[in-house]
C-alpha cells in the first residue's frame, strides 16, 4: 500500500512496512514481525497472502485491498470502506475491500 494512504484512515496508528524496514520481509516473516510487535491488522494489495499464510491462532487479521488500477485515487476511495470494515474485525480474520 502507498505510504500516502495513512492519512486517509484517521483515527488509527498506521505504520509503514518500507518505514521501518520491513520492505524486504516474506509474507510469512511479515506477519509474525507484525503480530510481535503489536500491529492488530496488516493492509495488503496482495490477494494470495491470505491462501499462503495461515491466520488461524494468530492475534493478527490481514485486510486485502483490490482495485482495478493501482493508482493512488483508486485505493483511496476504498479508505472509508477499509474505515468501516477495521472495527468488525477478529483476532486471525481475514477482511476483504475490493473494487471489480
Amino acid at each position: 500500500m502507498p505510504v500516502k494512504i495513512a492519512r486517509h484512515l484517521q483515527g488509527h496508528d498506521v505504520t509503514h512496512a518500507a518505514k521501518i524496514g520491513w520492505q524486504e520481509l516474506s509474507n510469512g516473516k511479515l506477519l509474525a514481525a507484525a503480530e510481535q510487535q503489536g500491529f492488530e491488522v496488516l493492509i495488503t494489495k496482495d490477494s494470495n497472502m491470505p491462501y499462503q499464510q495461515s491466520l488461524v491462532g494468530r492475534s493478527i487479521c490481514v485486510v486485502v485491498v483490490r482495485t482495478v488500477t493501482q493508482d493512488f485515487n483508486d485505493l483511496v476511495a476504498l479508505a472509508p470502506e477499509i474505515l468501516t470494515l477495521l472495527p468488525t474485525l477478529e483476532p486471525g480474520s481475514i477482511g476483504r475491500v475490493t473494487v471489480d
